[in-house]
């Protein structure tokens, strides 16, 4: 067989032809110029990563005639002969086919004797970890003294499967994955000297595939150029690696995102014909939405991931939440648990698709994208904030220019005086508030009404952590408890909060959003809640809204004043504001044409201060 696989043709020769193991090269190579070799090492790490080449490296160096060296030569007799495998004293052992007692005792047998042809016998056993206890036990006495022309180097992928007493005669190199980078960098000289045509997304892809495992991608070079002489493309690639292609996931990414499990169901089955793993269909979904989470949220994206370049893939990642990314990803995640132990794993594969795309009014990726909906909606409403900025800013500059002009009609210079003062004072705070600070302050006033502290004070002074965790175990179905479309929609956004406290008749449930908490807060939706908690624990409970950041700071402040007082009641700082508004106070305006509805959702978020334009 004429034929030499280009892992094997390729293999590194010294320490600095290894890829991406800087960390164990630079110790060993420091280790063999000062004359400090052990006499045991134990190499970990995931397969594929040099664990082998480094040992064999390792053997030639201490052998090399210019020894000590922090590279063998490769030039020397000894070097040469070590190489081409025709010198004895280098004995390389798979663990994995002689694990047994005998074979253990025959080496502990033959250490004594003294190396033939160069200066140290170097064993390396490969996958140790495979070996019986009983040979464990035979190895240990040798492992801990072997005469001084010894060295053993152990090889393993499953170091947790070694007993510790292995371990603690050994030094211990930990190997990590290659980096892609690292990767694509090693292929690409092997593509220049093998002088094979390739697409650079092709290269990308073989190192992704390879999981971090050289030997692995080199493989699948080497396989992928047998395939596709003339040219390699990413479809070759994804053809013999059995990855989807970019497109395809996209197709199937988009069908779930917009609720079709019809045509994701259809595409399953289009690549399930071409010959794709179930196994491996979903594990690329995996990876997809894991990069679009990546994308959505990282500014500094994998430059070798030629996915974070393609249009449809920027355009789906702006489509999708990350509250509906990471529920697709849980129910991938849970049907690959799934797969893995059953003969039908495309059932649930399907199911998974089945499940995400559930458009039910109880379902959760319908709860989720009504959720997406509403914060939609209020970021629109965020924007009518500014138009209020601008109007009260222009509003209080006209009032000053008004008072001015009539002082100067009258010709009242006392009053004259106080203007001057005042359109001072008025300037003086607009240097040291922006027109958001004044905005803030204004909603800030009177929102005691509609939150309390006392009405806080009341439940964490008298505390009930059973009836909090009563509360918390029922609390994801309330979603189920309602008797008109009004109520249906409260429930829903009830089921989105977190119980943190309840006295029994009343309890603080805290949300991500400020809207939503000024949303419940509103009489007529406070009473829809109260009566579906009365159904839903048959008892009535009256209850406050309030941002995660605000319950935070209040209980933060309740457990310092706790300290300073050890125990007695509390009394807390009135809540702070952070776009709280009192919401039940009563809207003078004397309009009665209709208000589109992007207007009436800001006078209930925002009440009495936003004013609307003619």
């Amino acid at each position: 067989m004429s034929y030499k696989a280009l892992y094997r043709i390729y293999r590194p020769q010294d320490f600095n032809e290894v890829a991406g193991q800087k960390h164990i090269t630079t110790t060993l190579k420091n280790a063999l110029v000062n004359d400090k070799v052990a006499h045991a090492y134990l190499f970990s790490g995931p397969r594929g990563t040099g664990k082998t080449s480094i040992a064999k490296i390792f053997a030639k160096a201490v052998n090399c005639v210019k020894a000590p060296t922090e590279n063998p030569c490769n030039e020397c007799e000894n070097c040469k002969g070590i190489q081409s495998g025709v010198i004895s004293d280098i004995i390389e052992i798979d663990a994995a086919s002689n694990n047994g007692v005998d074979e253990i005792r025959e080496i502990r047998d033959k250490v004594k004797y003294l190396p033939g042809y160069v200066k140290y016998k170097v064993y390396i056993i490969d996958e140790v970890h495979m070996l019986s206890t009983g040979a464990f036990n035979a190895l240990l006495k040798t492992l801990e003294e072997p005469p001084q022309h010894v060295i053993f180097i152990l090889c393993t992928t499953e170091p947790q499967k070694i007993p510790l007493t292995i371990h603690s005669r050994c030094q211990r190199f930990d190997f990590k994955s290659i980096t892609t980078k690292d990767i694509i960098s090693k292929l690409k000289e092997i593509v220049e000297l093998e002088k094979l045509n390739i697409e650079e997304e092709a290269l990308a892809q073989i190192a992704i595939h390879a999981e971090g495992g050289l030997r692995d991608a080199i493989s699948l070079l080497d396989q992928a150029s047998s395939y596709s002489p003339e040219k390699i493309t990413l479809d070759d690639v994804n053809q013999i690696s059995g990855a989807v292609s970019a497109q395809m996931l996209i197709g199937l990414a988009e069908a779930l995102v917009q609720g079709n499990s019809t045509k994701a169901i259809e595409l399953l089955d289009a690549l399930i014909t071409e010959g794709k793993e179930v196994k491996k269909i979903n594990m690329n979904l995996i990876e997809f939405f894991r990069d679009i989470l990546m994308a959505r949220n990282l500014r500094n994206l994998d430059e070798n991931n030629y996915l974070y370049k393609d249009e449809q893939f920027i355009q789906l990642s702006k489509m999708i939440s990350n509250k509906m990314t990471l529920y697709i990803l849980d129910v991938l995640i849970n049907a690959a648990n799934e797969i893995k132990w059953s003969n039908s794993p495309k059932i649930y594969l399907e199911l998974a698709f089945i499940k995400i795309t559930d458009n039910e009014v109880s379902s959760s990726s319908r709860i989720i994208s009504m959720i997406d909906d509403l914060e939609n909606r209020l970021s629109e409403v965020e924007k009518i904030k500014e138009d209020v900025d601008n109007y009260k800013e222009k509003e209080s500059e006209n009032r000053i220019l008004e008072i001015v002009n009539k002082a100067e009609e009258t010709e009242e210079k006392d009053l004259l005086e106080d203007i001057n003062i005042e359109e001072q004072q008025y300037e003086d705070e607009l240097d040291e508030e922006t027109p958001q600070e004044v905005f803030e302050k204004q909603l800030c006033d009177d929102i005691d009404e509609t939150y309390s502290i006392e009405f806080v004070e009341s439940i964490l002074n008298n505390g009930d952590r059973q009836d909090k965790s009563i509360l918390i175990n029922k609390w994801n179905n309330i979603s189920k408890t309602y008797s008109n479309d009004e109520e249906k929609y409260i429930a829903q956004i009830l089921e989105t909060g977190t119980v943190v406290a309840s006295a029994v008749n009343k309890i603080i449930i805290t949300f991500p959003s400020v809207s939503i908490c000024n949303k419940l807060m509103n009489d007529s939706n406070k009473k829809f809640a109260i009566n579906i908690l009365a159904r839903h624990y048959n008892r009535k409970i009256d209850f406050i809204a309030l941002p995660d950041s605000v319950f935070t700071d209040i209980t933060d402040e309740f457990k310092a004043l706790w300290t300073q007082n050890k125990g007695g009641y509390i009394n807390l700082s009135k809540i702070r504001c952070e776009g709280l508004v009192n919401v039940n106070k009563e809207v003078i305006e004397n309009e009665t044409e209709t208000k589109p509805k992007i207007v009436t959702d800001a006078l209930d978020l925002f009440g009495d201060i936003v004013k609307v334009k003619k």
